[in-house]
């Protein structure tokens, strides 16, 4: 029995042998398999330049550069010398529709290899994602999950950009621009005149209750300190249905009922909501109307553009605006004229206040950082890898330096010691001014400014010092600002970003949404403005609203949210 026992585990050993051989002979045969085809390939590894063993060129489609060509643009010159790859150029005149181009392209099956709208010029994401339903560009899954290295560090380092640009069908179709600054994403701000608030004597108000108590001082007393008390005009804000955060149910608004910027969308444990018919922006509404009523809000703040607010708080000497609304200190100052009246140093960004039921919190949307909808590599690229990779590279943080930079020792220099970023802390960069004309791509191509990126510039730490042009000190002042709004910022699974819907329903969702953004834009104006009830005209606003299709237009974006990678996550 011992005998046998033995033998039979010998024999198991043998086999167990014989078998692990087997497993490292397979192995090496698919190391040397991969190894031969490395050796064929002509491509170099994923990271290293140049991208090709040989010449490639591959044909791309761009707008229009002005009086300048991107063949003769530096930087293209420069890229094709790194890469290997050389770039065979159409280009849309100035006065070309660039999505007509595409659409001929598309049309005629005679796509370039590389496709290019430019940052201005973004396809939505219903037809980026219609566009690789089609067959029209390719899906890029395969080369950002193998051979990718400037995209692969950004999906590491940046929470939800890859769900972001990933379309209900699992594909990524177009590679992405991100811009990591961080004012962007807290576009809803105030600033407030803090030399009005030393002449009244009052601190930076921290609740609504303070706030109100702040307008009164500004409307009652000389606030500006001109000897006319009747001029001061305690809140100001411009017309603004979406986007640039000034938004008179934005920042106000918050302490009462998260309210985000634009569309006024955010999702609840699951379900996208609208806040403009929720109970907590009723009594918002009630703060709001409180104010006009004692004539602190500027009734011209419904009808006017940013441009009459700055020329109305510029035209003298003494500032009029006592606080306004918006996401830069440009939307009630002039930044940009040389010599400059400096009335913009008076106005500092008011944190988040706190409500009458202890609620402090800010609006975020951390997506507004990827653009996508401007590169895609078509259906019919002759080299699919080498455009990817070419893409890639200006990813990478070398390639986004020199596409939105410009040439080390040229534009930008390495940071000395001592010299500080944004944060205080030792710089990567120093910004050297120079002329940049056709010398970079800039935003043509994607490219990924992180956070980290925009902040480690040298920045001058004070934003008023002789020398620093209000334009340049304003990006300290923003971020500061933004920083605070970050510290009570909502949390990200409340944030509802753009989604990929279908062709059909994003057509459906836009004329309902043109319809209730009026009726809603309209009521908020009467409410505030007394000619409307809120108590009285409050159910009828909102019957309004439904008979209007606002519970269709939630039921396509749920639609959408659900298909996402956001509620698969």
């Amino acid at each position: 029995m011992l005998l046998g026992s033995a033998a039979g585990c010998t024999g198991g050993q043998d086999s167990k042998a014989e078998s692990s051989k087997e497993d490292s002979s397979a192995a090496e045969s698919s190391k040397a398999e991969e190894s031969s085809a490395e050796a064929d390939s002509i491509f170099n590894a994923p990271g290293e330049l140049p991208i090709v063993k040989e010449p490639v060129t591959l044909s791309i489609f761009a707008p229009s550069n002005g009086e300048y060509s991107w063949a003769e643009n530096t930087e293209t010159l420069e890229l094709e010398d790194k890469t290997g790859i050389h770039l065979d150029w159409s280009i849309a005149s100035s006065s070309d529709d660039v999505y007509d181009k595409f659409s001929v392209m598309f049309a005629s099956h005679t796509m370039t290899d590389i496709m290019l709208v430019g940052v201005g010029s973004r396809y939505d994401k219903a037809n980026e994602a219609l566009f690789g339903a089609q067959g029209l560009v390719l899906p890029l899954n395969e080369y950002l999950d193998t051979v990718s290295v400037g995209y692969k560090a950004a999906f590491e380092e940046l929470d939800g950009m890859r769900e972001f640009i990933t379309t209900p069908d699992g594909y990524i179709y177009s590679l992405p621009n991100v811009d990591g600054s961080l004012h962007v994403q807290y576009m809803m701000k105030l600033w407030i005149n803090t030399t009005w608030l030393e002449n009244v004597g009052m601190e930076m108000p921290k609740t609504t209750d303070e706030f109100l108590a702040v307008m009164r001082a500004f409307k009652e007393q000389d606030a500006n300190g001109n000897g006319d008390a009747t001029d001061e005009i305690p809140l100001s804000t411009v017309v603004s249905t979406v986007g640039g955060g000034a938004q008179i149910d934005g920042f106000l608004m918050a302490p009462f009922q998260l309210t985000p910027n634009g569309d006024k969308l955010y999702v609840d444990n699951g379900v996208v909501t609208y806040a403009p018919v929720q109970d907590g922006y009723k009594e918002g509404l009630k703060y709001l109307a409180q104010m006009y009523s004692e004539g602190l809000i500027n009734p011209e703040s419904f009808t006017q553009d940013l441009s009459n607010q700055v020329n109305v708080n510029e035209a003298g000497e003494q500032a009029r605006i006592g606080a306004f609304l918006g996401m830069r200190p440009g939307f009630g100052c002039d930044l940009a004229s040389i010599p400059n009246s400096k009335k913009w140093e008076q106005y500092q960004s008011l944190a988040p206040l706190t409500g009458p039921d202890g609620q402090c919190i800010a609006a975020w949307n951390p997506y507004l950082m990827y653009q996508t909808g401007m590169t895609f590599i078509s259906s019919t690229c002759s080299n699919p890898e080498a455009a990817f990779r070419f893409i890639d590279y200006l990813a990478t943080e070398e390639g986004s330096m020199r596409s939105a930079i410009g040439i080390e020792g040229v534009h930008w220099r390495k940071a000395e010691p001592g010299e500080l970023d944004m944060d205080g802390e030792q710089a990567a960069y120093t910004l050297l001014n120079a002329d940049s004309t056709n010398q970079t791509w800039t935003q043509l191509c994607g490219l990924v400014r992180t956070p980290k990126f925009v902040t480690s510039v040298t920045t001058n730490q004070n934003p008023y010092a002789e020398g620093v042009a209000p334009l340049t000190g304003r990006q300290i002042v923003l971020y500061r600002a933004s920083k605070e709004h970050e510290k009570v910022r909502q949390s990200l699974e409340s944030v509802l970003p753009d989604l990929y819907m279908s062709e059909a329903d994003a057509e459906e969702m836009s004329l309902i949404k043109a319809t209730l953004t009026n009726t809603q834009n309209s009521a908020l104006v009467e409410f505030i403005t007394g000619s409307k009830d809120i108590e009285t005209g409050w159910e009828s606003y909102k019957n309004d609203l439904e008979n209007q299709g606002l519970s269709r237009y939630l039921e396509l974006l749920q639609k959408a949210y659900d298909a996402s990678a956001f509620a698969k996550k």
